[in-house]
């Protein structure tokens, strides 16, 4: 009873203060702005050191455990491509990085309107090679990414892999954008359900990272691109997110490819629940389900 009362507390309050103002043509900057006030509702433990560091020219946090570890994750936060930072994913960043035993570094890329693609590829390019030359290795880094921030990363394993660069030990990604066409069959079906999300919002954020590339190009809409030989990837999402089918697809799609997958789908939860780990006890176990993923693919 009380877990169901909390529930509906918080999607009442992503309704009102996160869905509400995202239908509405509010500048760039109020947006952002409110992303960070909200973050101060989530605590970062006090077992994790937080540092503003960078990493290949980029900034970031980096988010480090108690004990000493040669383990890192690379996190692309969401955000829509628009906002979000390092701050409003800090508490989520320091939860991964205790529970996982791995140094996470929250990367600052660089946001659209003001820097469209290539500009986030560019700097994650840059931050995992930088991770290379810390002599982190290959197999002990683990990308993983929330919301916009999924596209991100598996634009930069795609991107790496093309490259020939030894690819990280696996991707973990939590709700996943990454179909900038936006019309796959959630989207309208969920629109209601879904307490947080609004189709005008994403696609105003896909609209600013695109500029002028269609939004079916691989590099916009990686759900797309070839994912042959890509890393063992986790997928978690919630049942009532407008996104759902962006990880249903992309679990079927690299399936395809021959990638493993483990996809997660947390029935009446909603898009980036995991940040209410504190609160919820799904959330809390979700968290739990990425820190064993990530230390049984990095041999922690």
């Amino acid at each position: 009873m009380k877990n169901n009362l909390a529930l509906q507390a918080i999607k009442a309050g992503l309704r009102l203060s996160f869905k509400l103002p995202s239908l509405l043509p509010l500048p760039v900057t109020v947006l952002r702005s409110g992303m960070e006030h909200s973050a101060q509702l989530f605590k970062v433990r006090s077992d994790v050191q937080v540092e503003s560091v960078t990493l290949g020219g980029v900034r970031a946090e980096r988010l480090s455990p108690e004990k000493r570890t040669n383990k890192v994750i690379l996190h692309f936060h969401g955000g829509a491509f628009f906002t979000g930072s390092a701050k409003t994913h800090r508490a989520l960043g320091a939860e991964l990085a205790a529970r996982a035993q791995a140094v996470v570094y929250m990367l600052e890329y660089r946001l659209a309107p003001e820097h469209p693609y290539p500009a986030a590829l560019d700097d994650g390019v840059a931050a995992y090679r930088a991770l290379l030359t810390l002599g982190y290795k290959p197999q002990h880094i683990v990308l993983g990414g929330d919301s916009a921030g999924c596209a991100h990363i598996l634009s930069l394993a795609v991107n790496l892999r093309d490259q020939g660069l030894a690819l990280p030990a696996a991707l973990f990604m939590i709700s996943p954008y990454v179909d900038m066409t936006l019309s796959a069959r959630s989207i309208t079906t969920l629109k209601k359900r879904d307490p947080m999300l609004t189709k005008y919002a994403l696609q105003r954020g896909s609209d600013g990272y695109r500029d002028s590339i269609a939004t079916c190009d691989p590099r916009i809409s990686p759900l797309f691109a070839d994912l042959y030989g890509l890393p063992p990837l986790l997928i978690q999402a919630g049942s009532e997110e407008i996104l759902l089918d962006d990880a249903l697809r992309l679990a079927e799609y690299a399936g395809i490819s021959g990638v493993y997958v483990d996809c997660q789908i947390f029935n009446g939860m909603w898009h980036n629940f995991q940040m209410f780990n504190a609160i919820l006890p799904v959330a809390d176990r979700a968290v739990d389900q990425i820190a064993v993923f990530v230390k049984q693919y990095m041999g922690g």
